[in-house]
């Protein structure tokens, strides 16, 4: 009965200890999470710029019969270069992405490779695009 009696009288100071902590947790900082799919980048707006070049990227390795189960990086829409100039009234974007895919029939185990896209844009038309895989 004494154990029973000292339990029930400790309840209050255990509550609080849980309350505490639980109030000490809930101002822990939430990571952000960068979305893979071009989709998703069009939808929260992040680098506009690029999103021509991805929707065009993806085209191309549709095509592209070496390459399967393609995939942007985490980082693909803060690491994506773009160099814009203007040459005889005609204004060109190159925009360089990262990426990764396995390529095709290379081996029994699926290797992951990196990849670099290169995309070249003349006067905001349909951007030729150039996929490079990375040793």
């Amino acid at each position: 009965m004494k154990s029973f009696r000292r339990i029930y009288l400790n309840l209050p100071i255990i509550g609080l200890l849980l309350t505490c902590s639980l109030a000490f947790s809930k101002g822990a900082p939430i990571t952000h999470q960068t979305a893979k799919d071009f989709k998703n980048l069009i939808i929260q707006g992040e680098r506009p710029e690029i999103v021509a070049c991805m929707a065009a990227t993806l085209n191309e390795f549709k095509r592209n019969k070496t390459l399967e189960a393609f995939q942007w990086n985490d980082s693909t829409s803060k690491t994506a270069l773009m160099h814009e100039k203007e040459l005889g009234g005609h204004l060109t974007r190159e925009i360089t992405l990262q990426a990764r895919a396995v390529q095709s029939g290379k081996s029994f185990f699926d290797v992951v490779s990196p990849l670099q896209i290169e995309c070249k844009q003349i006067d905001e038309s349909y951007p030729s695009v150039t996929i490079t895989i990375l040793p």
